[in-house]
């Protein structure tokens, strides 16, 4: 079973001390799975591979607002699916027409960018 970064925190945080105490033997404390999970998603960039300046949007398609924009070679840090995407609506950008987006953090919150115009690495 694979959780996302936000799940995994959500989890870490909801059991608290108690992580600690009912885990496996041998496991992880609950802090220091919070550590790894915020250190992992720290080292996760989105870089704008279009060659152009890419829109970062509200939600996963093009009919939600521009919340902000990725200038052409730049990055910005991977969203609460850290690696992961999601479908949403088609789009045409970067000359595809898919439906696979990625989330990135900006001002302090999630945006959603076209998934085939960004390259994620660390």
């Amino acid at each position: 079973m694979r959780l996302s970064l936000k799940a995994a925190a959500v989890a870490v945080s909801t059991l608290g001390a108690m992580g600690a105490m009912i885990g496996p033997a041998g496991a992880a404390p609950a802090t220091e799975v919070a550590e790894k999970a915020s250190v992992t998603a720290a080292s996760c960039y989105a870089y704008n591979r279009s060659g152009t300046t890419l829109n970062v949007r509200s939600g996963a398609g093009t009919s939600y607002s521009v919340v902000g924009t990725i200038a052409a070679g730049g990055r910005l840090p991977c969203g609460s699916l850290g690696e992961g995407s999601a479908n949403g609506q088609t789009y045409t950008a970067c000359g595809g027409t898919d439906n696979d987006w990625k989330t990135v953090r900006i001002n302090g919150r999630d945006g959603w960018v076209a998934a085939e115009c960004v390259a994620l690495g660390t």
